[in-house]
């Protein structure tokens, strides 16, 4: 059975020059395009090793590396960050979760590095090196406006953690993309139990039909805003809006906010 890894990666060029790489050292390459898809191709038990940017659309690297984290309990493959902007984040590696960081770089010089770093994973038994560090691709440097870009991500996802009523963003095709921690702790399961499983699982049989159609309404209504019904969680009395996500005009997907029925706005 061939040696299978798994790349994400927004860039379909990079992927494809990655997945060369892999292949030609015998590996199985699965390609992901975004955070979610990366979730969804984890499923397959056999992968021996992960790479996948840190920008990452719908489900970025750091949940993704989270996931990973918290799916497989220690018991696991190499997780590795391969990212433009991983020199930016020297300060915080500790907090990306990844096992090993490389830099982006020069195609030619970013092939050495890689095959160097393939080359001694596949000579030693896996095991997380203690010190966080960065393989970098020669003189790299960190870009300011790479810097405040990512912080700035980074702000809007905490200002989003900490708001007190729960938030679920859903994509186009009604799967979970986020749950900050007001809606894990409504729902009463934590983000590996809900990241990328289809919405209408989070509720009782009785309620799904009627998300189903709050999703469907308020996708094809644009006059309407939002839609609002009533659902329970862990004998909670729970008020659940669901609005559209509109992106440059066309529908992106859904925000689900959570809020005890007391103070809903129904």
């Amino acid at each position: 059975m061939p040696k299978k890894a798994l790349v994400v990666d927004s860039d379909y060029f990079f992927v494809e020059f990655l997945s060369e790489l892999l292949t030609k050292r015998g590996y199985q390459v699965l390609k992901a395009y975004n955070g979610k898809e990366g979730i969804a191709k984890l499923k397959d038990e056999s992968i021996r090793i992960l790479f996948a940017d840190l920008v990452l659309p719908k489900v970025d690297g750091r949940q993704l590396f989270e996931f990973i984290r918290k799916k497989y309990n220690g018991n696991r493959f190499p997780v590795v960050a391969l990212s433009g902007i991983m020199v930016e984040q020297l300060g915080s590696l500790h907090e990306i979760g990844a096992d090993y960081f490389i830099a982006k770089g020069p195609i030619d010089k970013l092939t050495l590095t890689l095959n160097e770093f393939m080359a001694e994973m596949e000579t030693r038994p896996f095991f997380p090196p203690a010190e966080k560090e960065v393989l970098a691709t020669g003189n790299v440097f960190p870009r300011r406006d790479a810097v405040e870009l990512f912080n700035s991500l980074m702000f809007h996802q905490a200002i989003i953690d900490c708001t007190a009523v729960g938030i679920v963003t859903v994509d186009d095709d009604t799967r979970i993309m986020n749950a900050n921690r007001a809606a894990l702790q409504i729902i009463g399961k934590s983000a590996v139990d809900v990241l990328n499983t289809p919405v209408a699982d989070l509720f009782a049989d009785g309620k799904r039909d009627e998300i189903a159609d709050a999703l469907i309404r308020v996708k094809h209504q644009k006059e309407l805003g939002k839609a609002s019904i009533c659902v329970a969680f862990q004998s909670q009395a729970i008020n659940a809006i669901v609005a559209s996500i509109n992106y440059k005009g066309n529908h992106a997907g859904w925000v689900l906010v959570l809020e005890p029925a007391q103070q809903g706005t129904g």
